[in-house]
């Protein structure tokens, strides 16, 4: 089953939005670094003005960031994939970290963790993630999250680690404003997003997932976040994916190299791609956590970044599968790591009417309740 759309362009096709490599943000400590950016007094940069990522509170080793749930964020089923969360926590967590930092410091995430709680739905109008310093050093930061839906409950836990360097700015120099784009027009994720034409869903539950992912692929089909983002799988087999990402301006945190939660939502995905060609007709897979080292920065504007997703166990009830990704010469930017737990009849369930959340929510919670109960009974 292939999702079919009209011909549009993809957003990262437009010129970008948002400030690269504005030295204000280092020209102060990082704590009144992030109050500018909660009163606006600073531009975001391209990845929050894609998203609506925005720093709503900040304290001396915490910061707390929301960003809407939109329509651009769902596949052609509704589903919003779990590495939504990573593309999120990145800038909480680092942020956490950076407000303990005096003038003249950056710092670049080396390690991210997430732990997924439960699955956002399009009746979730936005996410919120509560992050916290756990150790400051010379070299190195530790920050844990939690992501929170609109109504106070938790939805993924997660970590991270970040690397910490010198980057001396004059702090009395006076810097030219940023080229901030565009002006005409509301933001990406304030837009209606792409009309999708999707077959009936009625078969969904009879269609071999590899077939539909092949379908897909070769009659051009797309999600509204392939539009949002400019990725594509290219190649899909049994236990494998292939798919490219622009290392677009876009995905900018405001320096010249990819944002890394944005490499962690397009590992996801690309997993996620691997472990669905596994499955047998009417199954669909619930991702259960996300593990991503990143070993060298993304460039901006240097080709695409090539996703290589495996499964590498096939349990019958677990599937584990891991992304690398490389540059477009071949050098590996991060590794990743995922664990996805499978749920039968869920695809035939989607097809009869169920929201795809719902089922989801149901099968991570039995199987946090079968595991409780065998752990007790030892």
């Amino acid at each position: 089953m292939a999702s079919k759309q009209r011909k549009i362009a993809d957003i990262t096709d437009e010129p970008h939005r948002g400030a690269i490599g504005d030295l204000r943000v280092l020209q102060q400590p990082g704590l009144e670094t992030f109050r500018k950016f909660t009163h606006q007094e600073l531009p975001a940069p391209p990845v929050w003005r894609l998203t609506g990522i925005q720093a709503t509170e900040v304290g001396l080793g915490s910061a707390t960031f929301s960003m809407p749930v939109t329509p651009w964020l769902e596949d052609f089923v509704g589903v919003y994939w779990g590495g939504l969360y990573a593309l999120f926590a990145d800038s909480p967590l680092a942020a956490a970290i950076w407000t303990t930092l005096p003038q003249g410091k950056a710092l670049s995430t080396s390690e991210l963790t997430l732990c997924y709680v439960r699955p956002m739905s399009a009746e979730t109008p936005n996410i919120i993630g509560r992050a916290k310093t756990v150790h400051s050093g010379s070299q190195v930061g530790l920050s844990s999250v939690e992501i929170l839906d609109h109504q106070g409950r938790m939805l993924a836990f997660g970590s991270s680690r970040c690397l910490i360097s010198d980057f001396p700015v004059d702090k009395d120099a006076t810097f030219p404003e940023p080229d901030l784009g565009p002006t005409n027009g509301p933001d990406p994720y304030q837009r209606p997003p792409p009309e999708a034409h999707v077959e009936d869903l009625a078969g969904f539950g009879t269609v071999t997932p590899i077939q539909c992912q092949r379908d897909t692929i070769q009659g051009g089909g797309t999600h509204p976040v392939w539009h949002f983002t400019g990725y594509r799988v290219r190649a899909v087999e049994d236990g494998y994916c292939e798919a490219a990402l622009p290392s677009s301006p876009w995905f900018s945190n405001g320096n010249i190299v990819i944002y890394g939660g944005m490499l962690a939502w397009a590992a996801d995905f690309t997993m996620g791609a691997a472990v669905y060609s596994t499955l047998p007709a009417g199954d669909i897979f619930a991702t259960l956590d996300l593990h991503i080292r990143f070993m060298r920065p993304a460039a901006l504007d240097d080709g695409d970044i090539i996703l290589i997703g495996r499964v590498h166990h096939r349990g019958k009830q677990l599937r584990v599968a891991s992304c690398d990704i490389v540059n477009a010469q071949g050098k590996r930017l991060a590794m990743a790591t995922a664990s996805a737990l499978l749920i039968p009849d869920g695809a035939r369930q989607i097809s009869q009417g169920l929201p795809a959340e719902r089922i989801i929510a149901h099968a991570t919670e039995s199987m946090v309740r079968q595991y409780g109960q065998r752990t007790s009974s030892h």
